[in-house]
């Protein structure tokens, strides 16, 4: 720190009139000031750079850069803006003075000038300077010192502390040399700290020895006093202590203690090598403060070591978890360790993945239990203590909120003499795992549902063939029938078709309906969707639909059906919305990748079309929204729902090798997602319109084992002019094949029966016969079961129950096909 003038101070006047330069120099020279004067602003920045003076006085009015100019230039510069100037001036319009102050003026003179004035104003904006600068230099004390402060609580390092003390003072200072002399039992000391200036020689680990020292010092230093030396060599010392002194290049010198305990551990002394030194008290209380921080580290230090064993211990323990966890640290489990006060000692990198913190950041293991009660903890904690160890499926949250399922497994370490140390544990994401557990468990639950459905559907089926059949047949054998009798004739061909309809709705869910498909484009059936919804939903539902700018890609699909399905969608949307609001219905081409295929079970990596169907309704209960897709399943009051809704929507998507996907909040709204692969465009050719002409004499093998559905579909065949052959089973057809090959011209061929099915009896006959044309029939035409037909190889299929007129266009295709050939 540098020692102040003897002047009360330097004082740069200027002014273009040289009358007023002599006077102010005359009168501030006589009052002790050391006086700097210029004619002009450009000299006054020059001046006021070099000399840098404690006080400016500056005229306004000035040829050339007046002095408002010359004081804007003064505060711009970073070496010249803490001078305080007072303007001198004639002026006495106050809009001068704002524009003064503004620009940074502390004061103005007005002329002409009264000499009391101008030495009262300087003399009191010079202590104003002063004061200031007694206060920043206080406030950059306070701050070195606390920084110290600040240090020596984060630091347990001694040595670390020591040589910030001794940089940073030598900084504040400004002085050439500080050290850090430490004492020995026999009072000799060591330098072991040094900060010293590169002009100078350094003494670091220089030792001293003084043999008067124990005898005039260390009670003097043990009771706190200070020494401060302006001039070794005019403080009275003796010969020997001034020569050591010079040894260390020491000119001047400010010596404070170091107590620990009122025992004296050292001293903190500032040198200054060029010169002698007045040695301010401000600086002798700053080195004191320092020392009293210093000897709070060195206690902290001495208790760093007396704990060194204990946590020897502790790190030899903490490595023996890390080491064991260490060779799993590559291992897709997230494996961590916390000792008992919670605190994470080990984190993998996996941890890390799956929960999304750092070690860092995750302070202690509770952010990992935040999903479970306090009492579930304090359990799961309490087995782990008693038993040795914990597992189970424990539901958690990662840093970003999202739950995760984890199957966790806790075990507790113990040391070497059986006390608990700290907890290991060991997470395994199962979230995936136990996604598509519940989607196989739905799926197995829906297949058995299915398989239980199909069987009722076949027999169902054949119940509906016969009475289909007949109630159109009668009216063709008897023409003359009464009204009365045409019209209930009418009425069960009507109930008949409509069961056949149900049936083949509580088909779809079951996965493998086969309907005619074709290139789709799915944004014509969204438009046909929004003009239904607006004609026909309430006016309190708005609905909105959202395509992208591109073309979506086309779906290889029955347009039917999946009419059906976003018709189903919509209306469960508007259903859940009785006190209206907002349906969405949006669709965009996106790609399924790997780790989204894994999370559905009917998924595959790929391209599909997504059509998400999302309404601002009541949503749907938790403990249901397994079960929405399970038949006959509904929430609905009696009589407004057959709960076949959204099994039929399953069964059609999953028959199109697609999945759905559902997200649902009570109160806020539900949004079912339906995934269709992509394909290329494939023609596909229709049925052309055939009329239904007569047979001419034909032989039709008609095997099926319902004796109704022989005699009724017999009729149907001799009614329009065929000669018919009855088959109860595979063998009885056979049989008569085997009799009639070169009559029979086509087979109608039931595929579900006893003793030999029509699969297996297909076979047969085409070893027979690789000519032989069938038709095969069933009530149950699951694809897996039409596939497995496709392989032997037949002409065409008919799904009961089948009206006579499907009957009898298929027949009249296939021998106008035969006799083409």
């Amino acid at each position: 720190m540098n020692s102040k003038m003897t002047e009360q101070g330097t004082i740069l006047v200027v002014d273009d009139t040289p009358t007023n330069l002599e006077v102010l120099f005359d009168l501030l020279g006589d009052s002790g000031f050391r006086v700097l004067v210029a004619e002009n602003g450009e000299s006054a920045l020059d001046k006021a750079n070099y000399a840098h003076p404690d006080l400016i006085l500056l005229d306004i009015l000035m040829p050339g850069m007046d002095g408002f100019e010359t004081c804007r230039r003064l505060k711009a510069n970073a070496d010249t803006s803490t001078i305080p100037i007072i303007f001198l001036t004639a002026l006495t319009d106050s809009v001068d003075k704002v524009r003064g102050f503004d620009l940074g003026a502390v004061d103005f003179i007005t002329k002409p000038l009264q000499c009391e004035e101008v030495l009262a104003r300087v003399k009191t904006q010079l202590r104003l300077q002063n004061l200031t600068n007694q206060l920043q230099h206080q406030i950059a004390q306070e701050r070195l010192i606390g920084e110290i402060a600040q240090g020596i609580r984060r630091s347990l390092k001694l040595d670390e502390v020591l040589q910030t003390t001794v940089d940073q003072v030598r900084q504040f200072l400004h002085s050439d040399r500080v050290v850090i002399l430490r004492f020995e039992s026999d009072w000799g000391g060591r330098i072991v700290t040094e900060s010293v200036d590169p002009a100078w020689k350094s003494i670091l680990l220089t030792d001293f020895r003084d043999s008067c020292f124990s005898e005039h010092y260390v009670a003097y230093y043990q009771h706190g006093q200070t020494s401060a030396k302006p001039d070794i060599y005019q403080a009275g010392l003796s010969a020997c202590h001034i020569e050591l002194l010079e040894q260390a290049q020491v000119r001047a010198n400010l010596i404070v203690p170091i107590l620990q305990n009122n025992y004296l551990w050292g001293l903190l002394i500032a040198h200054h090598c060029s010169s002698p030194r007045e040695w301010q008290a401000i600086e002798t209380t700053l080195l004191q403060q320092l020392a009293t921080q210093l000897g709070i580290a060195i206690q902290q230090s001495e208790l760093y070591e007396r704990t060194q064993n204990e946590l020897i211990e502790r790190r030899r323990a903490e490595q023996i978890i890390r080491e064991q966890v260490a060779l799993l640290n590559v291992a897709s489990d997230a494996i961590y360790a916390r000792d008992l006060q919670n605190h994470i000692l080990f984190w993998n990198q996996s941890a890390e993945q799956l929960y999304g913190w750092s070690q860092a950041e995750l302070q202690t293991a509770s952010e990992l239990l935040s999903n479970l009660q306090p009492q579930e903890v304090e359990t799961v904690l309490k087995t782990v203590f008693e038993q040795g160890s914990w597992q189970g499926e424990v539901q958690k949250a990662t840093k970003s909120g999202k739950a995760i399922m984890v199957l966790s497994r806790m075990t507790l370490v113990r040391d070497e003499s059986g006390t608990p140390k700290s907890i290991l544990t060991v997470d395994t994401d199962i979230t995936e795992k136990k996604l598509l557990e519940a989607q196989f468990l739905r799926a197995q639950r829906l297949e058995s549902i299915g398989t239980l459905a199909s069987g009722v559907a076949h027999d169902l089926n054949n119940i509906l063939t016969p009475i289909l059949a007949s109630a159109q047949l009668l009216p063709l054998k008897f023409p003359n029938l009464d009204d009365r009798t045409r019209k209930l004739l009418t009425t069960v061909e009507a109930n008949a078709k409509r069961g056949a309809d149900l049936v083949k709705q509580v088909l779809s869910f079951a996965r493998g309906t086969e309907g005619r498909r074709t290139p789709v484009q799915v944004a014509h059936l969204l438009g046909e969707i929004e003009q239904i919804a607006n004609r026909t939903f309430p006016k309190s539902i708005t609905v909105q639909v959202d395509l992208p700018p591109s073309m979506l890609n086309l779906v290889y699909a029955d347009a039917t059906q999946l009419h059906q399905v976003l018709m189903n969608l919509c209306i469960n949307a508007r259903d859940a919305m009785p006190d209206g609001g907002v349906l969405t219905i949006a669709a965009s081409n996106v790609f399924i990748d790997e780790s989204h295929a894994r999370t559905q079970l009917d998924a595959k990596v790929g391209n599909y079309v997504m059509t998400a169907v999302s309404d601002t309704g009541t949503g749907i209960p938790p403990e249901v929204i397994d079960r929405i897709f399970d038949p006959f399943f509904t929430t609905k009051e009696v009589g407004k729902g057959t709960g076949l809704g959204l099994s039929t929507v399953l069964g059609i998507i999953k028959s199109h090798a697609g999945f759905i996907e559902i997200d649902s909040q009570m109160g806020q709204g539900t949004c079912f997602r339906v995934y269709l692969p992509t394909t290329g465009d494939k023609a596909i050719s229709s049925m052309a319109s055939l009329d239904l002409l007569p047979g001419s004499g034909e032989v039709i093998l008609v095997v099926d084992d319902e004796s109704s559905i022989q005699d009724v579909t017999k009729a149907i065949l001799e009614e329009q002019n065929y000669r018919v052959l009855t088959a109860s089973n595979g063998f009885e057809a056979i049989s008569l094949y085997a009799k009639h090959k070169q009559e029979i011209a086509v087979i109608l061929m039931d595929l579900m029966m006893p003793a030999m099915d029509g699969a297996t009896a297909i076979r047969t006959l085409r070893k027979m016969n690789p000519d032989v044309r069938v038709i095969a029939t069933s009530g149950l035409m699951l694809s897996n079961t039409i596939a497995d037909v496709a392989s032997v190889g037949v002409d065409s299929f008919l799904s009961k129950p089948y009206t006579a007129e499907e009957l009898l266009k298929v027949l009249h295709k296939m021998l106008d096909k035969a006799s083409q050939r």
